[in-house]
């Protein structure tokens, strides 16, 4: 390590930082070139032999100017980029996950002291992350014990999706986002990732087409033919309805905050255009999460419940105006709202989920083992089809089941119902006391939006998996925002000040 240079936190307190020195950040460069001309030679062939390396060493020179600066800058760099999670490849990146890079550094910088985290309030440990250690454990034990542990993505779902990533940044966020002026750059963040979301929603589903970016998005459509659900750049409309909503908060909240300026209208502007991202997805589970989300919020404010009929009858007029001017969309929603295959789908994995909970209560069939397992669960029903899962066309080619669409039931399938139970009280622990914690007034708008997407996770879990990690990253990340970062109850004082201070005679107050 470098040598620890101290940085001062106004004129009353010093931490120590870490510097490190010019050679760490080479021999990080050569394990970098090392490491990716093992995985991936072709990058170094002919004149990429060159290019490559240094291609590399810009990259370590980003990562070294970032270490200098605040963590928050990192952090939401990674939220943002969280949403092209899965889609690096597409993009010609070589499935470099720039986004876990980002979000790896920014805790980094706060476990290390980073010059730009000098200034940072400890982190504070809580009795809810031994909860969340203890359900990273259980599944990575369940893994394990299903032999699932060494599938790269089986590893990432523990990783991104159940709880190592989240989990973490729900810690380090009460510190990252400590200030208001932080928590701004995280809702200014949130507000312009809003805008590209609901603008490349738009695009997806009217057109033109040739405006998406990135392309892999229209690529990743036009293979589904018969699919009129955009997916955004996550390709999956179910995540894509939550990261709309959720910016849409966020630009309410930034509304309200930059009220009388330009900016708070953009704001508003853009939330308007991500609620209607959200309809757009043509996911009835997003469609009731949204609407079940907006009415529990505005239950809790009196301006909001003012505002409740009249907001009600003026998004039912502009929905109503946008489908009369686009009978396209119009058919599209009618055939969506009607549609029974979906329908069976959730029935017929619901019920093959509960006889294999019924087999196994207590530990399940082991983590991502639900497709290998269930297929001898599922029955005809005398009421539906027998669906549920996608026979592949090809012969000789194993059935290929969908995921079981209830993020509750797939933990209880796979982990059991003591897993189920440990995830569940760790979600439930943060956000409820993020919630109900005591902060500045500045957090209570952040508490109102934590309140609102969690009501949405909570809908959309029950009738669609959970297989992105930007949901939950969010979600923990928001609750850790929430929660704030509480001061320290006491002061530590060395022995000879207290015997000065306890000596000292009192200082009378006048009346």
């Amino acid at each position: 390590m470098g040598p620890l240079t101290l940085a001062a936190e106004g004129a009353a307190s010093t931490r120590p930082v870490w510097r490190p020195r010019w050679h760490l950040w080479v021999l990080l460069w050569a394990a970098a070139v090392g490491t990716l001309h093992h995985l991936q030679p072709y990058r170094f062939e002919g004149h990429k032999l060159v290019l490559m390396p240094l291609a590399v060493a810009v990259a370590v020179l980003v990562l070294k100017a970032l270490w200098e600066r605040p963590p928050v800058i990192t952090m939401c760099a990674a939220i943002a980029l969280t949403v092209f999670s899965g889609g690096w490849g597409q993009m010609g990146l070589g499935g470099l996950p720039l986004n876990r890079l980002l979000a790896l550094l920014a805790l980094l910088q706060v476990l290390f002291c980073a010059p730009g985290a000098a200034h940072l309030p400890p982190l504070r440990f809580r009795n809810v992350h031994l909860v969340m250690f203890a359900a990273i454990l259980y599944a990575i034990g369940s893994a394990a014990a299903a032999g699932t542990l060494g599938n790269s993505e089986s590893l990432l779902l523990i990783t991104d999706v159940f709880g190592i990533a989240p989990f973490l940044l729900f810690l380090v966020a009460p510190a990252v986002f400590s200030t208001p002026q932080e928590r701004n750059l995280l809702l200014a963040t949130l507000v312009g990732l809003g805008a590209y979301l609901s603008l490349t929603t738009i695009l997806e589903a009217l057109g033109p087409h040739a405006l998406v970016w990135p392309h892999y998005i229209v690529l990743s459509d036009a293979a589904r033919p018969g699919v009129l659900k955009p997916g955004g750049p996550f390709q999956a409309p179910v995540e894509n309805g939550f990261a709309n909503f959720a910016c849409a908060v966020a630009a309410a909240m930034a509304y309200v905050r930059w009220r009388g300026r330009r900016s708070g209208r953009l704001a508003l502007l853009v939330s308007a255009t991500c609620l209607f991202g959200c309809f757009l997805t043509l996911e009835r589970g997003v469609w009731v999460g949204a609407l079940a989300a907006i009415v529990v919020v505005a239950l809790c404010t009196r301006s909001g419940r003012r505002w409740l009929v009249p907001g009600a009858v003026i998004g039912v007029l502009a929905l109503g105006a946008v489908l009369t001017v686009s009978p396209v969309l119009s058919q599209r929603t009618s055939e969506r709202a009607n549609t029974q295959q979906s329908v069976w789908d959730r029935k017929n994995m619901t019920a093959a989920g509960l006889r294999m909970v019924a087999a196994k209560p207590l530990f399940g069939f082991g983590w991502d083992r639900y497709e290998e397992e269930s297929l001898e669960y599922f029955r005809q029903s005398r009421d539906y089809p027998m669906t549920g899962y996608t026979p592949v066309q090809t012969i000789g080619l194993p059935e290929v089941l969908q995921p079981l669409h209830n993020t509750y039931l797939a933990y209880a399938v796979e982990i059991g119902l003591l897993g189920m139970l440990l995830w569940l009280v760790s979600i439930g622990w943060a956000v409820g006391g993020a919630v109900v914690s005591r902060g500045t007034p500045d957090l209570r708008a952040w508490k109102l939006g934590l309140l609102a997407i969690v009501v949405f996770f909570a809908v959309v879990s029950f009738v669609d998996p959970h297989q992105l990690p930007f949901p939950v990253v969010l979600l923990m990340l928001w609750a850790g925002v929430a929660w704030g970062n509480e001061p320290a109850r006491e002061l530590t004082l060395e022995p000879e000040r207290r015997t000065t201070l306890a000596t000292r005679p009192a200082i009378p107050v006048a009346g």
